[in-house]
């Protein structure tokens, strides 16, 4: 049979030489021949029909290489004996038994149970597609094994690369040994570039210890800080040693410091910001503090007022008073004019303070004096009615407890210490001790005090113990700072009886003690720093407000009544600030944080050294090695850097460090072994015997 270019030429001399019957053979044989070539050619397959094609390609191929899994060491042994040295020499050649089940075999059990899966290990593909895909299905099947979804990844993506070249090679050089030839290296060689990186490694080795909890507690903090505004870093934000050291050592490293400083370097208009906006929901910044001052003593004094008159409401309610008709005996009174005198006469001098505040006393106590024809001395007629004799009592007591308060320190209404002795003393034997006696004497007054002293304690005394140094002349930061927020003499219930005192009279008041010890700590924590801006700026504000556990509490119960002050709900009041603190508490934990780079001096010197040493030896290998080593350390450097400047350091951090990269090299080492071993044995040509028999 002629070729179609033979019939051509033929068909042209016909037609050239004039022989028409003959040019009607040829044409109608060129037509058959034609006609024949069409119908042995397959019908081009439809895009369904493709698409179907790679499906099927990809199912069958996959489910014999997740067969692999399993018989990777009946594989192993087959490859094995069929390479067996000397096995070909002997005189009787023999196969040896089969210990372990190969691929094939463990599919042919398979099938016996799901029938189905014969027809899809039977299917060939028709399409270079379908053959493509296929094949980078098998190869990519085992990588299943990883143990971290980062290593099912990479053990997936490495087998299906190696596929992909394999199935390449083989449509090349029709060999499937000189395909295996060029992938099994060309996997390793890629193993090793797609392998765990060195930042991922120094993450895993940091991370080591660190629990859940906290790892969800400080992504949950770095959150609260994004939205705070201010930039944490991971040494900042996880409560653990080691990953606050990798944080140290990539701010340090010339690589990765340029990226950390830069994320962080506006730390203290971010935290100065935030501490402000935090102050402004307490209160609006004061125009004078002086103002401030005098309005809380104002109200701390008011406070204290209205609980007397509380008391003296309550009082007469509970029937503290006496008719005016009560009255003591003379001479009950006389005795009480005669210890004055013998006290004038005997423990004072003439003009002093002392004898003029007796007398002044002596002569409340007198209501006339008559003079008797013929005597000396003037009768005394002293006053007897109780309720006036009770006024003068309460004037002079007052005085001396305002005294003693120093609610009064000169003028008429002040008494000196060693007359306030007289007065009263832990014998009961002072002057009014013994007015108070006689007046004791009478029942209903008697009951009346009783109520009273009752009240007293249970009203006004209570006030005067929290808010009477708030009350003072010359209030100032300082003595609120003693009175409210020292940890050492004040604790949560102190605070909350003295806020929630002055709330009662004026909620300002609470509002401005709160502002004022709020903003000086602030202006404590910000001063001026001369070799620039301090980045430990929050750390230090926290620690000046909440340094301790009492401190932090005790700032806590003020916000309490702060939000009571407003009107507002305690707890979502106090989120902020809680946050705040959190916050603030970490931004300090880094040592270098307001020094990152590096040694310059120093790293030159190492890398002159190395440098040298690297001289003194011909191997190249060791001198690649420790280059190699040098710029896979920095690009770890530079890889950390560019992940703890990111605003979700932390999160990312955790993910690089716990994807485990043991689990990548494991799933590395599985995938080259199987890979190089299963696809080639199913490839040669051999006969395996079923499962469970050995060959005769």
């Amino acid at each position: 049979m002629k070729t179609t270019a033979e019939l051509k030429v033929a068909l042209r001399n016909a037609h050239e030489a004039g022989d028409l019957e003959a040019a009607k053979r040829i044409a109608t044989i060129m037509k058959e021949q034609k006609e024949n070539v069409a119908a042995q050619q397959p019908t081009p397959l439809t895009k369904r029909q493709q698409a179907a094609d790679v499906l099927k390609s990809f199912g069958s191929q996959a489910y014999k290489g997740l067969s692999y899994i399993p018989g990777t060491l009946g594989d192993i042994e087959s490859l094995a004996q069929e390479f067996l040295p000397g096995l070909k020499r002997q005189e009787t050649p023999f196969t040896p038994a089969q210990n372990f089940p190969t691929s094939e075999q463990i599919r042919g059990v398979a099938q016996k149970i799901i029938p189905p899966l014969q027809k899809a290990e039977a299917y060939e593909p028709k399409t270079t597609t379908g053959r493509y895909i296929g094949t980078a299905a098998e190869f990519a099947s085992p990588g299943i094994l990883g143990k971290t979804a980062a290593a099912k990844k990479l053990g997936i993506g490495l087998g299906a690369g190696g596929g992909l070249l394999y199935e390449g090679v083989e449509q090349a050089t029709d060999s499937p040994l000189a395909a295996m030839g060029v992938t099994v290296p060309a996997m390793i060689t890629a193993s090793i570039l797609a392998g765990p990186s060195k930042s991922a490694q120094l993450t895993e080795r940091s991370l080591k210890g660190v629990t859940q909890p906290e790892i969800k507690s400080a992504i949950d903090l770095e959150a609260a800080a994004q939205v705070a505004g201010v930039k944490i870093l991971p040494g900042e934000a996880l409560d653990n040693k080691m990953v606050a050291q990798l944080t140290e050592d990539v701010l340090s490293s010339d690589q990765g410091s340029a990226y950390i400083y830069e994320s962080i370097k506006n730390r203290p208009k971010q935290v100065e910001k935030l501490v402000t906006e935090q102050a402004d929901i307490i209160a609006d910044l004061p125009e004078s503090q002086r103002d401030v001052f005098k309005m809380i003593q104002k109200t701390a004094k008011e406070s204290i007022n209205e609980a007397k008159i509380s008391r003296t409401s309550a009082s007469q309610k509970a029937g503290y008073k006496v008719a005016n008709t009560e009255n003591l005996r003379n001479d009950q009174v006389l005795n009480v004019i005669d210890n004055i005198d013998n006290t004038i006469k005997t423990q004072t001098s003439p003009n002093s303070p002392n004898r003029n505040k007796l007398l002044q006393i002596r002569k409340q106590l007198i209501e006339k004096t008559i003079k008797v024809k013929g005597q000396k001395e003037k009768i005394i007629i002293p006053v007897t009615n109780i309720n006036k004799l009770d006024s003068t009592f309460k004037q002079f007591r007052d005085a001396v407890n305002n005294s003693k308060k120093d609610l009064v320190t000169g003028g008429e209404r002040f008494i000196e210490v060693d007359l306030r002795g007289k007065l009263f003393n832990n014998n009961g034997t002072g002057i009014l001790d013994d007015l108070n006696t006689q007046l004791n004497t009478n029942p209903n007054y008697a009951k009346a005090n009783q109520t009273y002293s009752q009240l007293t304690k249970e009203i006004v005394d209570v006030v005067e113990k929290n808010v009477l140094p708030l009350s003072k002349n010359n209030l100032n930061f300082k003595k609120i700072n003693g009175f409210i927020f020292d940890q050492k003499s004040v604790n949560v219930i102190d605070i909350n009886n003295t806020l929630k005192t002055l709330n009662q009279t004026n909620p300002e008041a609470t509002k401005q003690i709160a502002n004022v010890y709020f903003r000086n700590a602030i202006n404590n924590a910000f001063p001026i720093s001369k070799p620039g801006a301090d980045l430990t700026q929050g750390f230090k504000l926290a620690k000046e407000i909440a340094g301790t556990g009492n401190q932090r509490k005790n700032f806590m119960a003020v916000l309490d009544n702060v939000a009571d002050a407003h009107g507002v709900d305690r707890k979502n009041f106090k989120v902020g600030f809680e946050n705040m603190l959190n916050i603030l508490e970490r931004t300090g934990r880094i040592q270098n944080i307001n020094k990152p780079g590096f040694d310059v001096q120093g790293v030159a010197k190492q890398t002159l050294l190395k440098d040298a040493a690297m001289m003194k030896t011909f191997n190249p290998l060791v001198r690649l090695s420790t280059k190699y080593g040098e710029l896979k350390a920095g690009g770890a450097m530079a890889n950390l850097g560019k992940i703890m400047a990111n605003p979700e350091s932390t999160k990312l951090l955790v993910e690089l460090g716990t994807t485990n990269p043991q689990s990548k090299l494991a799933i590395v080492k599985v995938l080259n072994i199987i890979d190089s071993v299963s696809p080639t044995m199913e490839r040669l040509e051999g006969n395996v015997p079923p499962l469970g028999q050995t060959p005769q």
